[in-house]
């Protein structure tokens, strides 16, 4: 076995592939979902020449795209800096618009209010979606300021009249109308991540209600009816609320909801069928959808059929509100949420207006998935220099996983001649005793690259291969081996601006290193590499 710089310890050695990661389990639901099919985007990746000046708080500016196919928009993404002059924290949201006659329509989504710091360097900052259904079409993607004036740079260029803004107070969220505004040159640096409708689908209701509740009672639960079309593996739910059920209330204080999903018997709520982690819905919040929190791979497989989608509010009572409309299709009852939703749902009263909450879904068993960056980076690297190994992270959340192959786009337009030879490593991130490293789970087999070879994704074969449950954190590799310079691999920092490359100098011909050191790298990258893995769970 080699190892990079230094011999692990015997007890390593021994035990190392089945110690669990250094990470506390609470953490794992704040990870990015690891079972997403292909994702795409549409919008500007690469960043505009022009940084504006401090953008205006209370106010909001779009500029619009073009999606080419129906999908499900999981991200919208703004590259900003800190550096617009002005001292302190900027609070942002992004949000999506339709398209009416060339100007932005209807707010389908907003996300969640973030900030930037003053001197904050360039980068791109991106926030979850309600994993929102839309058919192809024109859109608006905006920013919405608020906060500290005159923080936040966006970059933009161009000569094309692809902006358009106007004055939106932040407090009470982005307006549902955008209105009218000022058009003004220049295409800013937005972007948004969807799956296509063959890869993802929604079921419920995605349009809002004109009637908010009151503010939701405590240990209560309440729910409408839907209709899946088809099989398909739950993704995600969501749901459209706001803060507002008790305006006395200071912000800050929050009521906590679970989503729930049961079958249908007879026109009303029967068997449980899966319950999420809570969501927090905070005193004095702006209406928007409110996104579960990422499900995990074991989440169940719904049969074509009827389901209720339920909401279980906490001890806090009236803070949050739903928002309903129509005749019928209401049932509630009281249910200490403690414990859990109960299974089965049991007697309750009907009452009226369907809920504004839809689910996402992947098309049949779901057993199937990927993890990694599956969109393409934006900037070609030089050509790859020989014997060394350079990798990106990703996160896997399931249960007994085995991973079937590897992928990475890659060209042969590096500028050498010939050909160079390539192999793909995934390796795991294992932490034990404030030591840690990465261990080879496997490799794949050697492909050869000729010189002019034209962007492409390429496969690269390996054995089936079981994953632990644990460790989570999982490297993507790439080693190449004999003549430098040929091959380019693609990424960019827009999926983890903090840094998600690094290298080691690895002999091609004795193979990929087995255990590398991670205190003796190199400081990170700002690039994430398009590389991914393809892995199965057992069928439901």
């Amino acid at each position: 076995m080699r190892h990079s710089y230094r011999e692990l310890p015997t007890y390593v050695t021994h035990t190392l592939q089945r110690v669990l990661l250094g990470v506390a389990l609470v953490m794992l639901m704040s990870l990015s979902p690891a079972y997403s099919q292909i994702s795409h985007t549409f919008g500007r990746i690469v960043p505009g020449a022009i940084p504006s000046s401090g953008l205006s708080p209370q106010m909001k500016r779009a500029s619009r795209f073009t999606l080419s196919e129906a999908g499900t928009v999981s991200k919208l993404c703004a590259y900003f800096d800190g550096n617009g002059g002005v001292s302190g924290l900027q609070t942002y949201r992004l949000a999506l618009y339709t398209d009416n006659g060339g100007a932005p329509g209807a707010k389908l989504f907003e996300t969640r209010a973030q900030g930037v710091w003053s001197g904050s360097a360039a980068r791109w900052y991106c926030d979850d979606a309600p994993m929102f259904p839309v058919p192809s079409g024109s859109y608006w993607i905006a920013i919405h300021t608020g906060g500290t004036a005159g923080v936040i740079r966006d970059y933009y260029d161009g000569a094309e009249l692809n902006w358009y803004g106007n004055l939106d107070p932040f407090d009470d969220g982005a307006a549902t109308s955008f209105g009218t505004g000022n058009a003004g040159g220049g295409t800013m640096t937005l972007s948004a991540e969807y799956f296509p409708d063959s890869e993802m689908r929604a079921a419920g209701r995605t349009t809002v209600g004109t009637l908010p509740s009151a503010g939701m009672y405590a240990d209560f639960k309440r729910g409408s009816q839907f209709t899946m079309p088809e099989r398909g593996k739950l993704y995600s739910m969501s749901v459209y609320m706001d803060g507002n059920g008790t305006p006395s209330l200071v912000n800050g204080e929050g009521q906590f909801i679970s989503y729930v999903i049961y079958k249908d018997a007879n026109g009303v709520p029967d068997a449980k069928v899966f319950e999420s982690q809570t969501v927090g819905v905070y005193a004095g919040s702006s209406a928007t959808w409110y996104p579960s929190v990422p499900i995990p791979d074991f989440a169940p497989v719904l049969d074509a059929g009827k389901y209720w989608i339920v909401l279980l509010t906490d001890g806090r009572t009236g803070i949050a509100r739903n928002f309903a409309d129509g005749s019928g299709n209401w049932y509630g009852n009281a249910d200490t949420a403690s414990d859990g939703a109960s299974d089965p749902f049991g007697a309750g009263n009907t009452g009226n207006g369907t809920l504004s909450a839809f689910i996402t879904y992947r098309p049949g068993d779901g057993n199937t998935h990927i993890v990694g960056r599956t969109d393409v980076g934006a900037f070609p690297s030089s050509g790859l220099s020989a014997n060394v190994t350079r990798w990106s992270h990703f996160n896997v959340i399931s249960e007994t996983p085995t991973v079937t192959s590897l992928h990475a786009y890659l060209d042969g337009l590096g500028g050498a001649t010939g050909s160079q030879k390539i192999r793909m490593v995934l390796y795991h991130l294992v932490t034990l005793r404030g030591e840690t490293w990465y261990v080879k789970v496997a490799e794949s087999n050697e492909v050869t690259i000729p010189a002019g070879m034209p962007p492409q994704w390429v496969e690269f074969q390996i054995p089936p291969t079981p994953l632990d449950t644990l460790p989570v954190t999982h490297e993507i590799a790439l080693q190449t081996g004999d003549t430098a310079g040929v091959i380019r691999d693609y990424g960019d920092s827009r999926p983890n601006p903090d840094g998600n490359w690094d290298y080691v100098v690895d002999a091609y011909a004795d193979g990929p290193i087995d255990t590398i050191t991670q205190e003796h790298l190199p400081a990170p990258g700002s690039a994430t590499m398009s590389v991914y893995a393809t892995y199965t769970t057992p069928a439901p």
